[in-house]
């Protein structure tokens, strides 16, 4: 009997020999009956809902969705409605540390760590801590015998410091992707809030290279934040001051920066003003020789750092159909002030149409009234005008008690991802709304049009601040320009 125990034992701290397999990060439930689905996309059905403040393992990340393991299976549910908290690699500082079956030493030896051998921390308990080797082999460690582990760190003792501080960088949207390289197409390493500042150390084409915990780093995009202690640059540097242009006659300019704020005075449409700083939605600007606030949803901004339309070569000769989404008795959807989708498609073409004759492109609209017209009607037009290109102009909505924002594409077929994703990237520039992505949609204006055609969700009208911004005239130019140049590039 002797000699089974024995093997046993032995066994058990071979079963601690296995090669560690990489641990998922956690996804943490930020809502109450969130609707897991059976695939990355609000299009899939449901088959469950999970609670606030639940944890699950994440399997994969698609674009704003995440796979998690649930009720012995797997589902997905969207990463804006989830907190993802990476695991903690911890390593053993001694040779055979104790691996116990519970956080005591009463708990049964289960097998043993050598020093400076690695392991996932899923949990703690006083001065206890649980780790996990490979799935299924966990057990608990005296946290005085364990140290942090960071894959980044140098091994030897004399490695140089990280590099300097270039500056400072401030998030000015509510969630931002830290991602592994200067692209949206790059993974993403973790995601910011709002408010969150971080130091750079590096810059290229729009993005900063930001310094996280320990000596990670990560690239966040410059259009989705504000600077600030630049070592480097200031506006004399540049030789440009950024300015904003009132659209409205009778704009209040306030004292600071809410409607609650005292009004110093008023100015009329097409007035300017040099921008100090930004706060929030509001601009401090130079007033009268000294500083006040004026609201951001009510102007546009101009600066060196606008996006400028690419050589209009490129559309020279191309036929683009303009799709404005909905209209007469279908409104759409139905904004957080009573804005309809509708209205703000029209108003969008009209400006995309411009811009894209602008470029030299010749443009045939689906419509260009309040009127409605069937999906079918849309396509059958599209296919009979001899286009290069079809692009629907929508604005997305979700429930009240579920918080979205930003830019999504779709297309179809796989040979017009490179449109989409070409037309993403110059609108998410131009506009600096949230990057949610291409996706693959089954929409009837794209899956049955016989040419390269996109649907572009341009911001989330059921978000209370977004549609302040998506509302306005300068926003839609932007977005205008930025599908023109995602065209442009598409064509080249």
């Amino acid at each position: 009997m002797k000699g089974w125990l024995s093997i046993l034992f032995i066994l058990a701290g071979l079963f601690w020999m296995i090669p560690a397999t990489a641990h998922a990060d956690t996804a943490n439930v930020q809502v109450d009956n969130l609707n897991v689905r059976t695939g990355p996309g609000l299009s899939n059905s449901v088959i469950g809902k999970v609670q606030k403040n639940e944890s699950f393992s994440i399997v994969d990340q698609r674009g704003d969705w995440v796979e998690i393991k649930w009720n012995n299976k797997t589902g997905w549910v969207a990463d804006w409605l989830i907190q993802i908290k990476q695991d903690e690699t911890v390593q053993s500082k001694v040779d055979y540390l104790r691996v116990r079956s519970k956080g005591s030493l009463s708990g049964g030896v289960l097998g043993y760590l050598m020093k400076d051998e690695k392991v996932t921390k899923v949990g703690e308990s006083g001065d206890w801590v649980k780790i996990e080797r490979s799935k299924g082999s966990s057990g608990w460690v005296h946290k005085d015998y364990l140290g942090t582990y960071n894959t980044d760190t140098p091994k030897d003792d004399t490695a140089s410091s990280r590099p300097s501080s270039l500056g400072e960088v401030k998030v000015a949207t509510a969630v931002l992707n830290v991602r592994s390289e200067a692209t949206t197409n790059s993974s993403i390493l973790k995601q910011v809030r709002k408010g969150s500042s971080f130091e750079y150390i590096d810059e290229k084409q729009g993005w900063y290279k930001i310094k996280l915990d320990g000596s990670k780093t990560g690239w966040i995009a410059g259009w989705l934040v504000s600077r600030s202690g630049d070592a480097s640059s200031d506006e004399s540097a540049s030789g440009t001051k950024s300015k904003v242009t009132l659209q409205y006659n009778a704009t209040n300019i306030r004292s600071g920066p809410s409607t609650g704020h005292k009004v110093l005075g008023r100015a009329g449409q097409g007035d300017q003003f040099d921008v100090v700083s930004k706060e929030g939605k509001w601009y401090k600007i130079s007033y009268k020789g000294s500083e006040a606030y004026v609201a951001g949803w009510i102007v546009d901004e101009s600066d060196s750092s606008k996006p400028t339309p690419v050589s209009s070569s490129h559309l020279n000769g191309k036929t683009i159909v303009v799709d404005a989404g909905h209209g007469g008795f279908d409104p759409g959807a139905v904004g957080h002030s009573g804005t309809y989708e509708k209205t703000l498609t029209l108003q969008t073409a009209k400006k995309l149409k411009f811009t894209l004759e602008q470029n030299g492109a010749e443009v045939v609209m689906t419509r260009s009234n309040d009127s409605y017209l069937s999906l079918s009607a849309r396509t059958a037009l599209s296919n009979a005008a001899k286009g290069d290109a079809f692009i629907s102009v929508h604005y997305n909505s979700v429930p009240q008690t579920i918080k979205a924002s930003g830019i999504n594409t779709y297309f179809y077929s796989s040979n017009t991802r490179t449109l989409a994703s070409n037309v993403q990237s110059g609108v998410t520039q131009a506009t600096g709304l949230r990057d949610r992505g291409i996706k693959q949609g089954n929409f009837h204006v794209i899956r049955y049009n016989k040419k390269p055609s996109i649907m572009v969700e341009l911001g989330f009208i059921s978000d209370a601040d977004e549609v302040k911004t998506v509302k306005t005239s300068g926003y839609q130019s932007k977005a205008s320009q930025g599908i023109a140049n995602g065209l442009i590039s598409y064509f080249k």
